[in-house]
């Protein structure tokens, strides 16, 4: 048998102890620079526990606490918005679908007026949960956003804005920043502009908006289909998040690259795609039909009872002549 040379013998020793070697976990320790306090430019000892604040380390655990707090306050601030929700639904579609009479549906929209338009009740309802779900929204997302910059070691303006606010906004976002402007009209010409002309909108009903409507049509329309198709979808996709069918009424495109499901014929994956296919059509179907049972009742009733007649048409005419910007277009 050949004897092995000093120098293979220890290239063969090294080759044994190579193969022989445990695995050490890597070194997943925090850097120093996010043991790093407000105000604070020196980094602390290895052997210097992080301050904590609010049970976490500083500052980031205090931003979790925020963060779950806002998610509470966007979430919650949903219930009293949906209450109406339904109401203003009964009240502007269901009823004139069924009455098939502005006349007859009238009644109705009175007899529910006081429950959310009473003093003090109608902020309670609307304007602040409203507010609320806006600004709680963009906060988080600009927290999102600076946690996934830390994280990723964003440090050019252009990194920056790769992970900041718009580009990872999903449909459902962007149905209620679209709506968000569209509610803002809305409330003007039918809340705001009454108590400014007469001081009250114990006029203004489903005749105000049908004789609008018959006075500027193609605004008006155009304006109605996009103001109930974004507010059902939004509505609709959001509670079904809630749920936990999280499809934020955009289909998830299919992706060859970065995406194992893409090349494993898994049956658990191929469930899960089903799955999604289903809730899918099943969210954006209900979206659908209530976009369109809503529009049927108002602007297939309403929209179509044509203006009004008498001294209040003439005061009708003057609310809608005295909208900001608009008003001679309406």
């Amino acid at each position: 048998m050949t004897s092995l040379t000093p120098s293979k013998q220890d290239d063969a020793k090294l080759v044994i102890s190579m193969q022989e070697l445990d695995p050490s976990p890597v070194d997943d320790s925090t850097s120093d620079l996010e043991n790093l306090e407000c105000g604070d430019f020196i980094p602390k000892p290895a052997d210097e526990p992080p301050k904590r604040t609010c049970g976490f380390p500083r500052p980031w655990g205090c931003v979790l606490i925020v963060g779950t707090h806002l998610s509470g306050f966007q979430r919650y601030s949903t219930y009293p918005p949906t209450a109406f929700f339904i109401l203003h639904f009964a009240n502007t579609s269901l009823i004139p679908l069924m009455t098939q009479s502005i006349p007859a549906s009238e009644p109705y929209l009175l007899l529910t007026r006081p429950v959310y338009q009473a003093p003090g009740l109608e902020h309670l309802v609307l304007t602040l949960p409203v507010l609320t779900h806006i600004v709680s929204g963009i906060a988080l997302r600009n927290i999102r956003a600076t946690r996934r910059a830390r994280l990723y070691g964003a440090e050019t303006r252009a990194q920056r804005d790769l992970l900041s606010f718009w580009p990872r906004v999903s449909l459902q976002a962007r149905t209620g920043y679209f709506l968000a402007p569209l509610i803002g009209l809305h409330v003007l010409v039918n809340r705001a502009m009454p108590y400014m002309v007469e001081g009250g909108s114990s006029g203004v009903g489903l005749g105000y908006v049908a004789h609008g409507i018959a006075r500027s049509p193609v605004f008006w329309n155009i304006f109605y289909v996009l103001f109930v198709t974004a507010s059902v979808w939004h509505f609709v996709g959001g509670w079904t998040t809630w749920m936990g069918w999280r499809v934020t009424t955009a289909r998830k495109e299919r992706s060859s690259k970065g995406s194992l499901e893409g090349y494993l014929g898994y049956p658990e994956n191929q469930d899960r795609a089903k799955r999604q296919r289903k809730i899918w059509w099943v969210v954006n179907g209900m979206a659908a039909m209530g976009a369109a049972l809503w529009l049927a009742g108002a602007l297939g009733i309403v929209g179509r009872a044509g203006e009004g007649a008498g001294w209040e048409a003439q005061g009708w005419n003057e609310m809608y002549r005295q909208v900001p910007a608009i008003g001679k277009w309406l």
